[in-house]
């Protein structure tokens, strides 16, 4: 997609003044992507560095801006300075070591390694430490239980949820496949529930839908104070069931198959035709203005599709929105990912810019090329006939206050942990899964 200008201003928040002997800092955070995110100033919308500040690092504070830390490098590898967060969806990334610049730092070659951390990275993926901000995958196409969605392991999966009307939909399906994904899809959205509300099993959990069908967790629901309006949803197609929620943002995700075919396997030659009004003249000369090939114009086609399916389920709107209503003009490439795997950009809902949404769209990994949009957006903009979904939300004005609103849009968006369907088993029946052929996760 054609790249852009994208940015949101940063009020600059009260400054903590620096104790006299600094504070000493260790990287607990990001030991499955090689150490934690590095920005060269204060705003979460600065430059990113090129390296990665390696777990296990010390640090000496140099400033501290409510949650961002400005250090100077004592031990380990990565930028000799910077901003970093000291905790992100409720999952801290540095702690203090209580030391000051005058004592010497006597982080051991272990912690050093990750290797530690690194396990205990993997269980706060999901579960209990996990925090708020998750962003689950799983690839439907590498789980084959034995005996299909008849077998022990799909049915002792499918006992897992408790409301038999959510059951019996997943069972109404036709296609294996199908199955699958509406099991996944129904997992997920427990899993990260419970995983914020810091629980070991699903027992308990109220899962509802608005009019609209959107998903919600009725109760329990997480703290007020650390995450008011606490909200996940879910989407699957191809091979992938992706799962994202946010604690402030309302939140939507949609993750869409590139590849030019349909489910009988036959070419889809005529989107343009046929899906027209969905996307504006500005839009389709970005469709077209990737070159001749049809595979390439789908792509974009189906990525900008992604954003405004995103969109409509944060909203909650169901079919009753007109996706020529919500254009995307531009996209701009997102530096602290790998090249071309990961854009931010902003919507004009109806004509009007929106500058209280926030669209991130990731590539998913693997052969099938699949992108995935997350959105984030105001309260305000829900659609919830009944009310039951509003109610959940504890801090509807949220977005009112444009310093605390910009800090949680702008938010880092993280990359997608992909895990095994195991890991969507809560840990006490984890026994029972293993006891029908699952393997044990972590």
């Amino acid at each position: 997609l054609k790249p852009s200008g994208f940015g949101r201003g940063w009020l600059a928040p009260r400054r903590q003044q620096r104790a006299a002997m600094a504070p000493i800092w260790e990287v607990i955070g990001g030991a499955d992507k090689g150490g934690i995110l590095v920005r060269t100033g204060q705003a979460l919308t600065s430059a990113a560095e090129k390296d990665r500040l390696s777990t296990g690092a010390t640090v000496e504070e140099v400033e501290l801006v409510e949650g961002r830390l400005r250090y100077r490098l004592l031990e380990g590898t990565g930028p000799k300075e910077g901003w970093v967060s000291v905790k992100i969806s409720g999952k801290d990334l540095l702690a203090p070591k209580g030391e000051t610049s005058m004592e010497k730092s006597t982080a051991s070659s272990a912690a050093g390694s990750g290797l530690a951390l690194g396990m205990e990275d993997l269980a706060a993926v999901v579960g209990p430490g996990a925090g708020y901000r998750l962003r689950l995958a799983v690839n439907s196409d590498d789980w084959d239980p034995v005996g299909g969605a008849d077998g022990a392991e799909f049915q002792y999966l499918l006992s897992l949820i408790h409301e038999e009307a959510d059951r019996q939909k997943v069972m109404k399906y036709k296609q294996p496949e199908d199955k699958k994904r509406a099991l996944l899809s129904r997992l997920l959205m427990r899993a990260a529930s419970a995983s914020a509300l810091k629980m070991t099993n699903f027992r308990g959990l109220t899962i509802k839908r608005t009019k609209g069908q959107k998903p919600f967790l009725a109760s329990p629901l997480p703290p007020k104070e650390e995450a008011p309006n606490w909200n996940v949803n879910v989407s699957h197609d191809g091979a992938w069931v992706v799962c994202a929620s946010e604690p402030i943002c309302i939140v939507g995700i949609d993750v869409a198959d590139m590849r030019r075919v349909d489910k009988r396997g036959n070419a889809i030659d005529n989107f343009h035709k046929t899906f027209k009004a969905q996307l504006t003249e500005r839009e389709w000369k970005l469709v077209e203005s990737v070159g001749d090939s049809l595979d390439d114009q789908y792509e974009v086609f189906s990525r900008l599709w992604s954003a405004k399916e995103a969109f409509v389920k944060a909203r909650g709107d169901g079919l009753g929105f007109d996706l020529g209503g919500a254009e995307f003009p531009s996209w701009t490439p997102l530096p602290e990912f790998p090249k071309n795997s990961a854009y931010e950009g902003g919507i004009v809902v109806k004509g009007t810019e929106a500058p209280l949404w926030r669209f991130v769209q990731h590539k998913m990994p693997g052969d099938k090329p699949h992108w995935t949009t997350v959105s984030r957006g105001p309260v305000d903009d829900i659609v919830d006939a009944n009310g039951e979904f509003k109610a959940t939300l504890r801090d509807p004005g949220a977005e009112r206050s444009s310093e605390r609103w910009n800090a949680a849009l702008t938010e880092p968006c993280p990359a997608f942990h992909v895990v095994p369907v195991a890991a969507l088993v809560p840990q006490d029946d984890m026994d029972g899964y293993i006891r029908v052929g699952g393997a044990r996760w972590p």
